[in-house]
Order: C-alpha cells, then structure tokens, then sequence
C-alpha cells in the first residue's frame, strides 16, 4: 500500500463571553463517508502559504470569520492516518489560537453543514474523535488560563 505524508493548519477560534472563554466548532461533511463530523477549521496550505497564512484563510473561507489575535506558541499537533483511494495517509494537524472579536459567522454550505460558539467543556465533549479531544484537552488548560 502506498503510503502519503499530509500537513494541514488549523486555528482553534475563541471568543471571551463573560468571565469564561467559548471555541468555534464546525460539523464538516467527510471528504471519505457520507457523515459529518464535530472538528476545528483547518486546511491545507496554497501557493506557498505560511502555516499561519493557511490556518487564517481557511478558517476565512470556512467561516467568514479572521482571528484578532494569532498566537505564534503554543501550537497543538493533531496526528492521525487513514485510509482513502487505497493509499494509507498519515495525517498531521498543526492548530494556533485564535482570538476572535465579536463572533458573528458564516458558514460555507459545500464542506460546513452546521457550527457554532461551544463553551470549553461542551466543545470537549462534541468533538467526535479521541486523538481531537485529546489535543484539544492540552489546548483547553492554555486557554483557561489565557488572559
């Protein structure tokens, strides 16, 4: 089986509500099923973006929104492998933090079928798969602690 190295940028866009923070998650159509699935805008760089350039395009064309604030460090990896077309790819995600003003989005219809502002523990508990809420678990303890 062949086998295929694929990086992609993200950012975990958060907005201040209150005394507490809130993350930005999209239910994004699978490119492999006929399913959807609780995750982080992210996607893969063009025309020799920057990490940075890539995760706030994407996280623009995904939903409408671009972040204040893009924090160099700390990053959070996401790190998986799959199946598709019979050639094994192993995954790799590279998430920033996004400080958002205000909130207000816009989904695009063709890869978004829903999404929304999720308080940290809600947003834990949405994310579908374990390696995601595992990342997002370390991203969580930075961000409860973000001032």
């Amino acid at each position: 089986m062949q086998i295929k190295n694929d990086i992609s940028y993200g950012v975990i866009p958060i907005k201040r509500v209150n005394d507490s923070w809130e993350v930005f998650l999209i239910n994004q159509f699978s490119k492999i099923g006929k399913n959807t699935y609780w995750i982080l805008p992210k996607g893969h760089p063009e025309n020799n973006e920057t990490p940075k350039q890539t995760a706030i395009r994407e996280l623009k064309e995904e939903t409408n929104m671009s972040p204040s604030i893009l924090l160099d460090e700390p990053t959070f990896k996401l790190q998986y492998d799959f199946v598709f077309d019979q050639v094994k790819i192993n995954k790799t995600v590279v998430f920033f933090i996004g400080v958002i003003e205000g909130g207000e989005y816009e989904v695009d219809g063709e890869e978004v079928k829903e999404a929304g502002w999720y308080s940290l523990s809600a947003a834990t508990e949405r994310l579908d798969y374990r390696d995601t809420k595992e990342m997002f678990s370390q991203a969580r303890e930075f961000i409860e602690n973000y001032q």
